[in-house]
């Protein structure tokens, strides 16, 4: 829910499009799934895919025991701003000369496939501790974009592939010293993970009893689910019965919250029978409000007055849906796009040439410190090539 904090950015003198993440609030969703876990002795990382500015991150480090990492520069970014704590990296696009770099840079590296495992183990063995994603094959993601376990899935390897494969062949799996299981994406149910850990150990009881840890990856919403016995219920058999570590590696429910951009109209006009406010952010800033067709929440978003709110790109679907407000809006109003920290500005583009939104942070007594303004330099290095 938008806060009135966050509805205090509007009266701020910031230049716009600006992002803010807020320091408090990462502090308390952090500090929420901590408590949440503190039942289970779970470890708590946050995947980078979602929040990826180094001084926010290097601000919750300290109350994070790692980092979750998808590619080389995350994993090097991850090194750089943890002093301690765990580093575990998993990607589907493993190059192989990304190899060696990863094994150095990560504590724990998940294969994606057993041809991963096959072409790579050897090289990463006495390097990082070695594991491999598995997908369990049960869907609870309604849409198959955002589905690990849709159809044809990329993400790990099929269950029933992979207990087949032990039992065939052994080694297929010898040197194996984890399992990642990441099956759920905004889940409030906790009965998901445990129907996820009861096919683990149907399918996979040889493998369990192998590992040393199993990161049950991310997609849950500690704050918001109810059933934490079932949690719990989860982690303790990994635990008792395995003597497994057991991590997780949330993103959204991290980091969403914090994040907000705050923006200018410039035009009002009416189109069809509706008013349309336009403004100097475009969905390239909020990439997901383009690919999930949603409409994020505005800051003092009640009253009569509806309007369309239309980024300031060329792109006819730039759109962030209708919004009432109590009063009029009109060119040089500030509103505040809320709840946006996740995927925003790890996928922002320069599209259009509209220059990234300045970043702030917001610190916990409500101090904003500038972090970044991208220039024309930043979107010429995009655009140029080599000198001559």
């Amino acid at each position: 829910m938008v806060t009135s904090r966050m509805a205090q950015l509007a009266d701020l003198d910031i230049e716009t499009p600006a992002y803010v993440y807020d320091e408090l609030f990462m502090e308390e969703d952090i500090t929420a799934a901590r408590k949440v876990l503190e039942p289970t002795g779970a470890r708590l990382l946050l995947a980078m895919k979602a929040f990826s500015f180094e001084a926010g991150l290097r601000h919750v480090a300290p109350l994070l025991d790692g980092l979750h990492a998808s590619s080389v520069f995350e994993a090097r970014l991850a090194r750089r701003v943890l002093e301690t704590g765990v580093v575990h990296t998993t990607t589907p696009g493993l190059r192989d000369a990304d190899v060696a770099e990863l094994a150095r840079l990560s504590d724990r590296i998940s294969f994606n496939s057993l041809g991963h495992v096959r072409r790579h183990l050897p090289a990463v063995t006495g390097l990082t501790s070695p594991g491999i994603r598995v997908n369990p094959g049960l869907s609870f993601v309604p849409d198959e974009r955002y589905d690990p376990a849709a159809r044809n899935s990329k993400l790990g390897v099929p269950v029933n592939d992979l207990a087949t494969a032990i039992t065939r062949t052994p080694a297929a799996v010898e040197g194996i010293e984890g399992i990642l299981v990441h099956d759920n994406s905004e889940s409030t149910r906790f009965a998901d993970l445990l129907e996820v850990v009861e096919v683990l150990i149907d399918r996979l009881d040889p493998l369990l009893r192998q590992v040393r840890w199993v990161n049950l990856g991310g997609g849950y919403l500690f704050s918001e689910a109810h059933d934490n016995e079932l949690l719990e219920r989860a982690v303790h058999v990994l635990q008792d019965g395995y003597g497994a570590e057991v991590l997780f590696e949330p993103g959204l429910s991290l980091v969403n919250r914090a994040g907000a951009v705050v923006t200018t109209v410039v035009d009002v006009f009416r189109s069809g029978g509706k008013d349309v406010a336009v403004l100097d952010t475009s969905v390239a800033h909020v990439p997901e409000v383009f690919e999930y067709r949603w409409a994020p929440r505005a800051v003092r978003e009640y009253g009569c007055h509806r309007y369309v709110l239309a980024g300031g790109s060329c792109l006819a679907g730039d759109l962030f849906g209708e919004h009432c407000f109590e009063v009029p809006l009109d060119v040089g109003t500030r509103l505040v796009l809320g709840e946006v920290g996740a995927y925003s500005l790890v996928k922002a583009s320069w599209f259009n040439g509209i220059a990234l939104p300045t970043v702030y942070a917001r610190a916990p007594g409500g101090e904003l410190t500038l972090q970044r303004r991208f220039t024309f330099d930043d979107f010429l290095t995009l655009n140029r090539g080599l000198p001559a």
